[in-house]
């Protein structure tokens, strides 16, 4: 066979290989939410939209910052090109054993079918967190920020179709029925068939008091599935991110697509959001009181570190029931190429560099701060103590906005059975911005916020 031939030949098998990815076009089969927050008085909103002509049962799961502990699951079922939404608000558990302890509620006005879930408001439960090993970290303050999912479960097929449909009238037809289905934790109505996506997702973190608004779209997984999706009841932690196909697709720089095989379904999905470095920018003028603030999300960490033995790579530490670390480099640059980086020899002999500093959670905040600034308790913008300080050395010549890249050197990477492999950390987030202009003419509404999605660098290393 010729050889331009041969190359064109593998090149459509691999598209065909139905490997999970990373759906730029936003529609997927999972949905991966990087970040909510309720601190700081701000509210979490969210949607999932079915853009598809089928009904789909879908499973929504809200995890908590540190360990990426469920907090809250339950089951929506969605009509054909139907929306669900829901918010998260601050709230103080009445929960026994974790009485006034700071946490957050679910509410939602939404009428889809989602047995079991009190609409009115659902508080984050503690069970999972129960359960961990340090006891002495096991408050739902850890819940009020976090990370949330989706997940296509499937297509819903006969009876259900009709039930969870919402007419000319807005509202379900029957969705006592679809509770009913599930009361004796045994689904008794007929099976859906394969899931096949089309679902799209965004969030919005809401400061009320100020009048500001910032805004994402949730991260689309497509191919998860390796065929039939996994259908458990509403309360079931299964499935996760686990669940799903063992092989992954990576659009490379190059053009080129990694297909590679894995142990697991979970290092898939990591291989997928694999970065090297991550890229944004940071503002902190001080004319407009501006803050900066970047959040570092794992949403795949929780099943590398919480483990029996060793942690699963490239993560390098197990979960001790308060931490698991990786090492981070850190380096900025001001609009006008002035660096700010960890360590620069400015004696002789110099002193010694500072130790790299560390991403201990799941999800984590680095607060951007001008030179010499003391770091905060909480952050001034999302108000998360789930907080990095990057330890760095100010060139004076630094100024007051720029941009930065995070790099994770001493990550062993990910080496897959067959294919490519990934170095770097799975990584996600993105940063957010908040401006007070003083100098705005009187009577005029003068709060601003941004927020912009991390770009990244994915580099490959091949198989042993």
């Amino acid at each position: 066979m010729n050889k331009n031939l041969l190359t064109v030949v593998l090149l459509l098998l691999s598209l065909r290989v139905m490997a999970v990815h990373v759906n730029d076009r936003g529609l997927g089969e999972v949905l991966i939410y990087p970040y909510y927050t309720v601190n700081n008085y701000l509210n979490t909103m969210y949607t999932v939209v079915n853009t598809t002509e089928q009904a789909k049962a879908i499973k929504v799961s809200f995890h908590e910052g540190d360990a990426g502990l469920h907090v809250l699951t339950f089951h929506v079922y969605l009509s054909p090109y139907d929306v669900w939404s829901g918010a998260l608000v601050p709230t103080e558990s009445t929960i026994v054993g974790h009485l006034d302890e700071p946490t957050a509620v679910h509410v939602t006005p939404d009428t889809s079918c989602a047995p079991y879930l009190n609409k009115a408001g659902q508080e984050f439960l503690p069970y999972v967190i129960d359960e961990d090993l340090n006891p002495a970290n096991r408050s739902l303050a850890r819940a009020t920020e976090g990370y949330m999912q989706v997940m296509e479960l499937g297509e819903l097929t006969g009876n259900a179709v009709a039930f969870v449909d919402h007419g000319g009238v807005g509202v379900p037809a029957n969705c006592t029925a679809i509770q009913a289905a599930w009361d004796t934790l045994d689904w008794a109505l007929e099976e859906p068939t394969e899931p096949q996506g089309g679902l799209l997702g965004s969030a919005f973190i809401i400061n009320v008091a100020e009048g500001l608004s910032m805004s994402y779209d949730a991260i689309a997984l497509n191919d998860f599935w390796d065929g039939q999706g996994v259908f458990t009841d509403p309360g079931s932690l299964l499935p996760d991110l686990s669940s799903g196909t063992a092989e992954s697709k990576v659009l490379l720089a190059d053009g080129t697509l990694a297909v590679s095989q894995w142990s697991s379904g979970i290092e898939a999905v990591s291989a997928v959001l694999m970065k090297a470095e991550l890229y944004n920018e940071y503002a902190y003028d001080a004319f407009v009181n501006g803050k900066s603030e970047w959040v570092v999300s794992f949403p795949t960490k929780t099943l590398h570190t919480n483990t029996e033995g060793p942690a699963l790579a490239p993560f390098s530490q197990a979960w001790d029931g308060v931490q698991s670390c990786d090492e981070y480099t850190a380096m900025l640059y001001d609009r006008e190429t002035a660096t700010s980086h960890q360590y620069q020899c400015c004696a002789d002999p110099p002193p010694p560099p500072p130790e790299d500093p560390q991403l201990c959670l799941t999800t984590n905040v680095i607060e951007m701060l001008p030179p010499y600034t003391a770091a905060n308790e909480v952050s001034a913008i999302l108000g998360s103590d789930n907080l990095s300080e990057p330890a760095t050395y100010f060139d004076s010549r630094v100024t007051e906005n720029g941009w930065g890249v995070l790099s994770f050197p001493a990550s062993p990477g990910m080496v897959p059975v067959n294919g490519t492999g990934f170095r770097g950390l799975p990584a996600t987030g993105f940063m957010v911005q908040q401006f007070s202009n003083g100098g705005a003419g009187e009577g005029l509404l003068a709060q601003y916020a941004n927020l912009f999605i991390h770009k990244g660098r994915v580099a490959v290393m091949e198989a042993e």
